[in-house]
């Protein structure tokens, strides 16, 4: 089990999001489950949560997703809209 964290407390760039995606893509790549640290994460916002969450739900499907990330130490702000975000991307594939 590998552990993904963020630098940043405050999440807000689909730049920045992309290239945490891919980051996170290699863990899971060489991990079957991989747990992403939001101890640290103030605030994201709805572009970052969609680029990093809802694209890997779009890449890799739902169900894997939920299969092989955990979030863990995420205050309830940080995760309505990664929920969001990942509904919206779950929904738009069906």
């Amino acid at each position: 089990m590998e552990v993904y964290s963020f630098q940043h407390t405050d999440l807000a760039s689909r730049t920045l999001a992309s290239r945490s995606r891919i980051g996170l893509a290699n863990k899971l790549a060489s991990s079957e489950q991989v747990v992403i640290d939001l101890g640290k994460v103030q605030s994201i916002s709805e572009s970052f949560a969609d680029e990093f969450f809802g694209v890997l739900v779009m890449e890799k499907g739902f169900d894997f997703v939920v299969q092989h990330v955990r979030l863990i130490n995420a205050a309830d702000h940080v995760l309505r809209p990664i929920a969001i975000s990942m509904k919206r991307r779950r929904l738009s594939a069906a």
